[in-house]
């Protein structure tokens, strides 16, 4: 027989599964049907249209560069409903409830354990040294 997972009534996991699933199959198909946006550079005369097409092909990779980052968050969190470790904090082991699971189904961390990183990221964020003027940002302000 199966082990279910100790953390999700099989209903729920299900759900999620199916959200996972969906917004996989989303991007999957979005970047099968996209092509880089790509203009050969002697189409271009004027140096501010090359600009721009350069802006706009930087953005375009920078958002696909942010959907690949998901994709990959998707398929490892498949991965953790398949190995029956969804739903269990990578921190502490405890229990991320399904309210937090339904916001954010690759959530990986519990909130308790969430919200302890952000402060620590925001903490080191501030304490690190201005490049140009060797000072803490708190010693900017």
């Amino acid at each position: 027989m199966e082990k279910a997972n100790p953390y999700l009534k099989k209903r729920q996991l299900n759900a999620i599964k199916k959200i996972l699933l969906h917004e996989k199959e989303r991007l999957t198909r979005k970047d099968a049907n996209q092509d880089l946006f790509c203009l050969d550079k002697n189409e271009l005369s004027d140096p501010l249209d090359e600009a721009a097409v350069n802006i706009q092909a930087s953005q375009e990779l920078r958002f696909r560069n942010r959907e690949n980052f998901y994709l990959k968050k998707i398929n490892k969190t498949l991965d953790r409903v398949e190995n029956k470790t969804y739903g269990m904090c990578t921190d502490c082991d405890g229990e991320i409830s399904f309210e937090r699971l339904s916001a954010r189904p690759t959530a990986e961390l519990c909130i308790v354990c969430k919200e302890e990183a952000e402060v620590s990221e925001s903490h080191n964020f501030h304490q690190k040294k201005s490049k140009s003027l060797g000072k803490t940002m708190a010693e900017l302000r």
